[in-house]
């Protein structure tokens, strides 16, 4: 349907309901000569009069009353149509890793007094699904752990780091230990993130590798923080996080060891280079003011 031709339906409703033509008019901001004329092409375009005009008065043909009866239902469905959609352009979709909330929770409420017009809301993203909901446009931008290497993906600057800390069974031997150095972790069993998530971040977060160079072990698959937490609870593995996961996750049974010789997890926002826009643009610009 052509915006000609949803122009001559809208006209056609609004004089339905008013059967007036100054009314009509009105409540369209038109002259009455345009509506007049909009009904008539629509007459031309359905082949039949719609209504019956006389100086005192306007009534609907059957005609008029078929197209009255199939054309408003269509009309209202595609106005709500136009509604949420526009409801849907003005909110910001802000994906997130579960520990990562907090990285943009201050720049969240600046964004919310600045910009009030805009909506915001916030969904969890998975390991196994790492980057699906960024590229599949379920949210327009999302909280992640740098580095970032994808070549269909823009990240914003670093906007907080969380020093390193490994999670292990508080019957473990190095559950009471003040620290431990990122080298001991060769002799240790490293639980495994899947496969899905992006490598860079991976080896990264779980590197598979000390910093010199001694490998580590790869023990159980975990998909969420809480099967990880559950896993190290029940068994020998550890986890190398950072204190991000500590302000939000907790087990009874795992104990929190400063780890030393890996650099801080970092956090950065990333969203689709080809879909960069202004609602972007400016949160990652309160971004760098709450940050600085």
């Amino acid at each position: 349907m052509t915006f000609t031709e949803l122009g001559e339906i809208q006209a056609f409703l609004t004089l339905a309901e008013e059967l007036h033509f100054g009314r009509a008019a009105d409540r369209l901001g038109l002259s009455r000569p345009r509506v007049s004329q909009l009904i008539q092409s629509l007459e031309r375009r359905v082949d039949g009069k719609l209504f019956d005009r006389t100086s005192r008065r306007v009534t609907l043909t059957p005609t008029g009353q078929f197209l009255l009866e199939r054309a408003k239902p269509s009309f209202e469905g595609l106005q709500q149509s136009i509604e949420e959609t526009r409801a849907f352009a003005r909110e910001l979709r802000i994906g997130f890793m579960g520990p990562f909330a907090g990285a943009v929770n201050a720049s969240v409420a600046d964004f919310r007094r600045t910009h009030p017009e805009w909506a915001i809301s916030m969904t969890e993203t998975r390991w196994g699904d790492y980057f699906g909901p960024l590229r599949r446009a379920e949210v327009d931008m999302q909280v992640t752990i740098w580095p970032v290497e994808e070549p269909d993906l823009t990240s914003g600057p670093v906007i907080a780091e969380y020093p390193r800390v490994l999670a292990v069974a508080v019957d473990h031997p190095l559950a009471t230990r003040e620290s431990v150095d990122a080298e001991e972790l060769s002799r240790l069993t490293m639980v495994e993130m899947p496969q899905a998530a992006p490598k860079a971040i991976r080896d990264g977060f779980l590197p598979q590798r000390t910093p010199a160079g001694r490998p580590i072990r790869r023990g159980r698959l975990v998909k969420t923080q809480h099967e990880m937490l559950s896993r190290v609870a029940s068994s020998t593995d550890v986890c190398a996080t950072s204190t991000a996961l500590t302000q939000y996750y907790r087990h009874p049974d795992v104990a929190f060891v400063p780890l030393t010789g890996l650099p801080p997890a970092r956090a950065v926002v990333s969203w689709r280079t080809a879909h960069e826009s202004t609602k972007i643009r400016d949160f990652v610009n309160t971004l760098r003011t709450s940050a600085s």
